[in-house]
């Protein structure tokens, strides 16, 4: 912090050059003396007036409104760090809330770091729980998609990798997180996802008929990975002349969507190979589950991410604690727990299980 001035400072200011005499202006106790508050009412009153008598009548409504019932206090920063800003805020909360203010009197902020400060953390807050709602909605609809919570992480993988990589490089570099950065990471939850949907889906396919992953990788890299390596290159490659743009944020743009693309296909042709690999025998049993209720296992993880989705809405429209929500999601995660466990001991999940690739 650097200087503060208010209504107060005008009144002192004032009370101090109304007594001082020629001779006193040399004396610092003197100084101290005077300056500060009459005190009276009319004394303050007679301060006020005099500082109307100035130059600039009207900058004394820069500090009070004209019935005095709302005043101001400047504050300024020796930085416009919005970390300093929250600091300084925090400080005076804590200062107000161990010193609370007479009866009837509030305070508020207002002012442009301020708003910064605000500004930023409901975009960043707001990204985040939109980020994480979008996150558990794409993981639901892979889990339903392949009928399989490990497909379904599966599928997430190249998106996390992605998002990790592009953001951790971002701040590396020093790059601000401003609106261009935090609209695109929602953007990549569709880009990042999509040529895992593609190349999964196929390598199920192609799994089926040749019994094997090692038989069917030679397939899968054929056709497959050459249209997923030409989708990537085609779309990256186009978004590259926005570096050329004359303003910052389409060179933001550019850079993200092209470094996004990039890096999910990448991810999705080196990281899922391998992890299929690791994992062939979980992704692929011998018996093939009908349907999606029959996994418990999937079920539950479905539920739980269903649940959380459902109380990450609630809190955000809704005025309810926290404390609230999460006794109601542990006890619909447990319900969700036994509902799952009876819809798979069910005698249609024990018929004959039929193979991959038929009525598929």
């Amino acid at each position: 912090m650097g200087k503060s001035n208010s209504l107060a400072d005008i009144v002192r200011t004032v009370n101090r050059d109304l007594h001082l005499t020629p001779q006193d202006k040399d004396d610092p106790g003197k100084m101290a003396a005077y300056y500060r508050i009459p005190d009276t009412k009319e004394g303050v009153a007679d301060c006020l007036l005099t500082f109307q008598g100035g130059h600039r009548a009207n900058d004394l409504w820069h500090f009070a409104t004209t019935d005095y019932r709302k005043t101001s206090m400047w504050i300024q920063l020796t930085s416009g760090d919005n970390r300093d800003m929250r600091s300084v805020v925090d400080l005076v909360d804590r200062f107000v809330q161990d010193n609370p203010l007479p009866k009837g009197l509030k305070h508020r902020w207002f002012g442009l770091t301020y708003i910064n400060v605000e500004w930023q953390e409901k975009m960043v807050s707001g990204m985040v729980e939109a980020f994480a709602g979008s996150f558990l909605v794409v993981f639901l609809l892979m889990t339903i998609l392949f009928r399989s919570a490990l497909w379904g992480i599966l599928s997430m993988v190249p998106l996390i990798v992605t998002l990790a990589a592009v953001y951790g490089a971002l701040g590396i570099v020093g790059k601000d997180y401003d609106m261009p950065v935090a609209v695109l990471s929602s953007l990549a939850l569709g880009l990042a996802v999509d040529f895992a949907i593609h190349f999964l889906a196929r390598s199920r396919t192609m799994y089926a008929t040749a019994g094997s992953w090692q038989a069917a990788t030679p397939r899968v890299f054929g056709e497959p990975a050459r249209a997923i390596m030409r989708n990537i290159i085609v779309i990256a490659v186009g978004f590259l002349p926005l570096l050329l743009a004359p303003l910052v944020p389409y060179k933001t743009v550019g850079v993200l969507m092209a470094a996004i693309l990039l890096v999910s296909g990448a991810a999705t042709l080196l990281i899922l190979p391998a992890l299929i690999r690791v994992l062939e025998k979980l992704l692929f049993p011998a018996k093939r589950v009908i349907g999606l209720a029959c996994n418990c296992g999937t079920c539950v993880l479905a539920g739980v991410a269903l649940a959380a989705l459902v109380v990450m809405n609630i809190y955000r429209y809704l005025d309810v604690g926290w404390n609230f929500l999460v006794v109601v999601s542990i006890a619909v995660v447990l319900v969700v727990m036994v509902l799952c466990r009876l819809l798979a001991r069910r005698e249609k999940c024990k018929m004959p299980i039929m193979k991959e690739n038929e009525n598929d």
